[in-house]
């Protein structure tokens, strides 16, 4: 009930139905040159258009988040559970496999001006290597933020994760598109619908990685 209703104040900054404009999520491999067990991922929301936004990763009573793997998440010891939390110039100086530390995150990947926020998340099985859990918490950043909105490929990073193992599990995702500009007022007619901000909550969405 409390993610529903932090859900809903959210969803005041958008309007009209719920129009998913999610596409997948994408998985992309960074390269750790074997500083640290395992290999190294990036998960991304891919987003149907620039702008597009994602502003809480969820899980609620109905729908809970999780994500585990066969093996334990790498946690570096100087390491954080959240994007917001990792110094920008404790990454930059780290020899020791810092920057693969496995953490979460909306759009910025360390501190910098990163707005990110966890909401009654308990990290407490993530920060020891094991499963990310919850049904009954988020972390977000507020719609307005530019950290939210995807770039021109489209993409958002949600979290990066550091394992030997295969990664399984679900996310929920919750935000809203840009309105679409239109070229004058016969286009205005035809799409009344382009300049309104939908609502996005898309659920359930299954991540693998094997």
């Amino acid at each position: 009930m409390t993610t529903r209703l932090f859900l809903a104040c959210l969803g005041l900054f958008s309007f009209a139905s719920a129009s998913a404009q999610f596409q997948s999520l994408v998985v992309e491999e960074v390269d750790n040159r074997g500083t640290v067990p395992g290999k190294t991922y990036r998960i991304y929301a891919q987003m149907e258009a620039e702008g597009d936004v994602i502003d809480a990763v969820f899980g609620d009573g109905e729908d809970y988040l999780e994500v585990k793997s066969t093996a334990p998440f790498f946690q570096h010891p100087n390491g954080v559970n959240a994007a917001n939390e990792l110094q920008r110039s404790m990454v930059q100086g780290s020899t020791d496999g810092l920057q693969y530390d496995s953490w979460v995150t909306i759009g910025y990947e360390d501190n910098y001006m990163n707005a990110l926020t966890a909401f009654l998340m308990d990290f407490s099985e993530f920060e020891t290597g094991s499963r990310l859990y919850t049904d009954n918490g988020a972390w977000f950043v507020t719609p307005d933020m530019r950290q939210a909105a995807a770039g021109p490929d489209g993409k958002l990073l949600l979290m990066q994760l550091t394992t030997e193992g295969e990664v399984t599990g679900r996310l929920n995702l919750h935000g809203r598109t840009r309105p679409l500009p239109l070229r004058d007022a016969e286009e205005r007619a035809q799409y009344p619908d382009s300049l309104i901000s939908r609502l996005i909550d898309v659920r359930g969405i299954e991540l693998s990685i094997r």
